[in-house]
């Protein structure tokens, strides 16, 4: 081999490779690919799990009409004993839900013969225990980074590690009916100013409600919301088996729910999976939450809705002009809230 063509090997040889520049520019370019690609592929699983998290709801209306066409109203809110016989254990204890009335109709008929209904409370009794921890797929949304593996409160006296945690609460009513007896009693006055009494929701503690009654018509009335999970240190613990309804006093992801909302007058922040006063609100984008309408359709509603339209499409039978006139029209927010004498 002459020595032109050795020179001529050797530089062929030498431009076939990459320079430390070039393969830093490629790493680069891939790393810009990748920054600009995972967002898109987290808001398209955002987007499934929000789907998946509608057709829970779905399933869930499905139920409720089914139990409705068995037995010719919807079930009750929950089941509370102390309001039957005053005799009775006092302290909140929790008794059965809607939720635990309706599965039969989600394909849970074997759960639902374990349990034993005469006892006042789900914690009596092994088998009790065993339905309480079990995790219902349908109230979960995955969505929720906990995964339903959240408990909810006894009693207000800390985390049970026996309930199993719900998605979905009940609507029950624009407006929960604390007494002034209980830690709320500092913003009283504002829930009295702002919130006429004996608007109802589709459900409630001992009380059930038929199509009929549903006068507004079901297509306007919100039955089922969807709420993020709780934790430790709350108030009032949302699992399926109990208790398990809310009313919409608090908005939708409004500053008292989560996340990340404040109530001045009580025990501190409020925090994601962990509030003393959960309203309705989801870790879904947009900023709303899923709500099951009587007639069975799903609707993801935003906060921006006014506090006035959303107690409407909460009572079955709506307030009088002059009460829905108490109700403020703009959205919740910290800077809208006065407290005070009214």
């Amino acid at each position: 081999m002459s020595l032109l063509n050795h020179k001529s090997s050797i530089i062929n040889h030498k431009s076939s490779g990459f320079t430390l520049v070039e393969l830093l520019v490629v790493i680069t370019i891939i790393g810009i690919l990748i920054a600009l690609l995972l967002p898109a592929v987290q808001a398209a699983r955002e987007a499934a799990r929000k789907v998946q998290c509608m057709n829970n709801f779905k399933q869930v209306g499905v139920a409720l009409h089914n139990y409705n066409t068995s037995h010719g109203c919807f079930p009750p809110g929950n089941m509370e004993m102390s309001q039957v016989d005053p005799n009775w254990m006092q302290n909140g204890q929790k008794q059965w839900s809607w939720s635990a009335y309706i599965l039969p109709f989600i394909e849970q008929q074997p759960l639902y013969d374990t349990i034993d209904f005469k006892t006042w409370n789900f914690f009596i009794g092994a088998a009790n225990l065993r339905v309480a921890a079990t995790k219902i797929a349908t109230h979960v949304c995955p969505s929720d980074p906990q995964g339903g593996e959240m408990r909810g409160d006894i009693n207000s006296g800390g985390q049970s590690p026996l309930a199993a945690g719900s998605n979905m609460c009940a609507v029950v009513d624009s407006v929960y009916a604390y007494d002034e007896s209980t830690p709320y009693a500092g913003f009283w006055p504002f829930y009295l100013r702002v919130f006429p009494a004996g608007v109802d929701g589709i459900f409630g503690a001992v009380r059930v409600c038929k199509i009929s009654d549903i006068r507004d018509g079901t297509s306007s009335t919100l039955a089922v919301g969807e709420v993020t999970g709780k934790g430790p240190g709350t108030g009032v613990g949302h699992f399926w088996v109990a208790d398990n309804y809310l009313s919409t006093f608090n908005g939708i992801n409004g500053p008292f729910t989560v996340p990340g909302g404040t109530w001045p007058p009580a025990r501190g922040t409020a925090e994601a999976n962990s509030m003393y006063d959960t309203g309705f609100s989801s870790f879904h984008s947009g900023d709303g939450c899923h709500f099951l309408i009587a007639d069975g359709s799903v609707h993801f509603i935003s906060r921006t809705i006014a506090q006035r339209v959303l107690a409407a499409l909460t009572t079955r039978d709506g307030p009088s002009r002059s009460n829905m006139q108490r109700f403020p029209t703009t959205v919740f927010s910290p800077e809208t809230i006065v407290l005070g004498p009214p």
